[in-house]
């Protein structure tokens, strides 16, 4: 991927938009970015699964907008032999992502067997970036609870050092078949969740994210400004896991009700 930084700190938008605004929208990011090495041939397919507490702590915790907040997830794309082990936090407004790059069979032993993560030949950085989601699974005792499948299309500024704009379609999730992570497409019973009763709008939708650091490009803002766009925020995680799973996922205790927790948590 190109945008391969093992720890990321960054402001984060994002906007569910009718797919009729995204030709327009990627005009106007054309002016200032350049499409992803990934995106070159169009979208690319990631795949997601997301770990968590039985009780569902980390989804609890987006759906009350905890400001201090973080989910660990297993990525892995439609091409290449490795997954990314990913840590992504939320403190108020910022993200910051960590991740670190491991041979696909070492997954998922790097949790579940010591041995595998210690035989893993990795520089300095990227071993305290495993030691770290390895001791955040330990300590939650997460589980795998859903897998998230989405078709991604980005591009990224040729201005700025950092400020990426992604367009992602088809989103669905399915139930994980335990620690495994699969980018086939028929592996197992995939539930849409962009859907207009899901997805908060009169048609199926396309989640848009613009991203950038602390100083957000004037381009970026003049995006959201000529277009209208009204941030609203989606938890692709929380989506999911209550289509995968909505009778545990209904009996989590929230300050708020799923179902209207669905809409606007980022």
């Amino acid at each position: 991927m190109a945008n391969d930084a093992r720890l990321i700190e960054r402001y984060e938008a994002k906007y569910r938009i009718p797919s009729r605004l995204v030709a327009p929208i990627r005009r106007a990011a054309l002016a200032a970015c350049d499409p992803d090495s990934a995106n070159q041939g169009g979208r690319y397919i990631i795949s997601s699964l997301y770990l968590d507490t039985r009780h569902r702590r980390l989804y609890r915790e987006t759906l009350d907008r905890a400001p201090r907040r973080f989910k660990l997830r297993v990525r892995r794309y439609a091409t290449g032999g490795k997954c990314f082990l990913e840590v992504k936090r939320r403190i108020k407004g910022v993200i910051s992502k960590l991740r670190v790059p491991i041979p696909m069979g070492a997954w998922p032993g790097v949790v579940l067997d010591p041995r595998v993560a210690a035989d893993l030949d990795l520089k300095p950085r990227d071993r305290k970036n495993l030691d770290e989601f390895v001791w955040r699974c330990i300590s939650l005792a997460a589980e795998p609870t859903t897998v998230v499948r989405y078709e991604r299309e980005a591009y990224i500024s040729r201005l700025e050092s950092y400020a990426r704009v992604t367009f992602d379609w088809r989103l669905c999730g399915r139930a994980p078949s335990g620690w495994q992570l699969s980018v086939e497409p028929g592996d197992g019973v995939w539930i849409p969740v962009d859907a207009p009763r899901r997805f908060g709008l009169p048609e199926s939708g396309v989640v848009l994210e613009l991203k950038a650091e602390t100083a957000v490009p004037l381009w970026m803002t003049d995006i959201v400004h000529r277009f209208g766009l009204r941030r609203s925020g989606f938890s692709k995680y929380a989506a999911c896991i209550e289509a995968v799973d909505p009778f545990r996922t209904s009996a989590v205790p929230s300050l708020r009700q799923p179902s209207r927790a669905l809409m606007g948590r980022a």
